[in-house]
């Protein structure tokens, strides 16, 4: 069977859609991606290369990010739909994928899909990641703005100023590229990793501040760390915050003072998901009802019947039938 997952203008997707293509290709698929990539050859996810396809290459079956992500230019077989957080778009096809836990779903996504969330499988890590931290660890995971660029440096520093000021370690997980943007907003004891890092660092973090992306936000869920939520609209923060998980606040203007410029108010949210038990508990419950869902080899097994139900003759042919 040929797949192709397309997430072609969303990473976080693509981020927790590769444990899926991964266990395609283990099944013996012959699996493509497409999606965003820079310049200096396609990045690998697992051993698994972020590689289009070819000309004249037809997909079985295309597994496809909902989110800004319109049919492709691929001809062949059906289109199942990649839906996590709600970002399902009106007159969704037969087939959806939601690998959200019950927990962080609507009535209207009840019918779709589940697969378990697992971490992208990481390269080498440095040496401080690989030793627990000696004090409290928070992730902080910078975001689009109104998803047209990155958060500004006024408000990095903010977070970071608040995080520090409760006597916690702070990793920023930023794009090599984005480092020198936010060279001025940190001081020397923040740490950087990379977003291929994202499960292994929030594997030992306390807390998470992000802007709500469908990969980091099931990927602390994974590991049961609470989560703050900085977006004005994005569903992940009231969905943690009904469930007492994690917390959202509006994203401010630099200039406002009485919102997330208010760093005391932002340290003090950050000290109830620290210290305050109850976001831990809840987010301890997120993590158990998460592993409980189906794993990635088992959803491919509903991807090839799918397949096989819209395609029976070309796939017998393959198999020798």
């Amino acid at each position: 069977m040929r797949v192709l997952f397309a997430a072609r203008r969303s990473l976080p997707h693509l981020f927790t859609m590769v444990p899926t293509a991964l266990a395609c290709a283990a099944a013996g698929h012959e699996v493509r991606i497409a999606a965003p990539v820079r310049a200096g050859g396609p990045p690998l996810y697992g051993g698994l290369p972020v590689l289009p396809p070819e000309p004249g290459w037809h997909p079985h079956l295309v597994v496809r990010a909902e989110h800004g992500d319109g049919p492709g230019p691929w001809t062949g077989g059906p289109v199942v739909r990649w839906t996590p957080l709600g970002h399902r778009a009106a007159g969704s096809g037969p087939l959806c994928v939601d690998p959200c836990p019950p927990d962080l779903r609507t009535a209207a996504e009840s019918g779709a899909l589940t697969v378990r969330h697992e971490d992208v499988p990481a390269v080498r890590m440095p040496r401080w990641l690989e030793r627990p931290p000696g004090r409290l660890r928070v992730c902080l995971r910078p975001g689009p703005e109104s998803g047209t660029g990155p958060w500004p440096v006024d408000r990095v520093r903010r977070i970071a100023r608040a995080v520090l000021g409760l006597d916690a370690e702070l990793v920023a997980v930023v794009a090599p590229a984005m480092r020198h943007a936010y060279q001025d907003a940190f001081d020397r004891s923040v740490r950087f990793a990379g977003p291929r890092l994202l499960g292994p660092v929030l594997a030992t973090c306390a807390g998470v501040v992000h802007e709500g992306g469908p990969d980091v936000t099931l990927t602390a869920a994974a590991h049961g760390v609470p989560q703050l939520v900085i977006a004005d609209t994005r569903p992940a923060g009231d969905r943690l915050g009904r469930i007492g998980a994690g917390r959202r606040l509006v994203a401010a203007d630099t200039d406002d003072a009485r919102d997330l410029a208010d760093a005391l108010r932002l340290r003090r949210r950050l000290a109830e998901l620290l210290y305050g038990g109850r976001a831990l508990a809840a987010a301890e419950r997120l993590r158990t009802h998460l592993a409980a869902q189906p794993p990635p080899h088992r959803l491919v097994q509903a991807l090839e019947e799918f397949t096989t139900a819209h395609h029976p003759q070309e796939q017998e042919s393959e198999r020798g039938v």
